[in-house]
């Protein structure tokens, strides 16, 4: 196996057992075990476990926020951009699974790693995307501005990051129904009553 492929097996394996058992669980012999290589066969790879975790939250990280920035860019209405980026984090629940997991379990460790990698400004852009997407919505007068924006945020967050365990996508399938259905039920809720 060629050095590339081996190091994506390694990532893709890891990002299963974390999810799986937590990182402070884990032992770089699970994750060798689940390669089927020797434990030390694996720092030629990563020079550590956190190395690992690193390389996976930057592969999730990169690709969430450079998404986010395409569909900031757009000319979007605030609620056609709230589908857009509802549909980002349920594509990547799919396509990170793993990466999503660990987040999920351990939040607190991964910020750390974030900001230890110098890569907190970045993983932010998703968060200040939904904020001035929610604030451009109660600004022009659609979403209810009666309402604090950072729990319907935060109501969000929560709802698309379960709802890919009982809709479970397949990694390229297309989450755009599901990003309208759940912004559509929160929206209308938070829909200016005068409007």
């Amino acid at each position: 196996m060629d050095p590339q492929e081996r190091r994506r097996q390694i990532l893709d394996r890891s990002a299963e057992i974390f999810a799986r058992k937590g990182i402070n669980a884990t032992t770089i012999r699970d994750i060798a075990a689940a390669v089927g290589v020797h434990s030390g066969a694996l720092y030629h790879y990563f020079p550590s476990k956190e190395a690992i975790v690193t390389e996976l939250i930057r592969e999730y990280i990169d690709d969430i926020s450079g998404r986010c920035r395409e569909v900031v860019a757009r000319s979007l209405s605030p609620i056609e951009r709230l589908e857009a980026l509802a549909e980002i984090a349920l594509d990547s629940n799919v396509q990170y699974h793993g990466a999503t997991s660990i987040w999920r379990r351990e939040g607190n460790y991964m910020r750390e790693r974030l900001e230890a990698a110098g890569m907190a400004d970045i993983a932010d852009e998703m968060q200040h995307a939904w904020r001035r997407t929610i604030a451009d919505g109660v600004a022009e007068g659609t979403l209810r501005a009666d309402i604090d924006p950072g729990i319907l945020q935060e109501l969000l967050y929560d709802v698309l990051w379960q709802a890919t365990r009982w809709h479970p996508g397949e990694p390229g399938e297309p989450m755009t129904e599901l990003a309208h259905t759940i912004i559509t039920v929160f929206v209308d809720g938070m829909r200016n009553r005068n409007e």
